[in-house]
């Protein structure tokens, strides 16, 4: 496992082999580029999990399956826009 805090434009640049798991809570309008950043490191099946997705962007992108995710509210915790994502290829 490794965990990164900071600038995740800074500090996942290069995450140095696949990922299985994304957690995205940073201002919301880089939750798009990082998703971009670390895209093609994604395995299969990984999941992304999103605290507070509001950005209109960010929500179409992994919301249309064109784009190789599943996407969901969660139903918990209603109001603070948390988002389940699954990398479908």
């Amino acid at each position: 496992m490794d965990i990164r805090e900071g600038d995740a434009l800074d500090t996942l640049k290069d995450v140095g082999g696949e990922v299985d798991l994304l957690l995205i809570d940073d201002a919301f309008s880089s939750y798009l580029p990082v998703l971009k950043l670390v895209e093609a490191r994604l395995k299969p099946e990984a999941v992304v999990l999103d605290e507070t997705a509001f950005e209109p962007g960010y929500l179409d992108y992994v919301r249309n399956p064109a784009n190789g995710y599943d996407s969901r509210r969660l139903p918990i915790d209603e109001g603070n826009g948390n988002e389940f994502t699954v990398r479908t290829f």
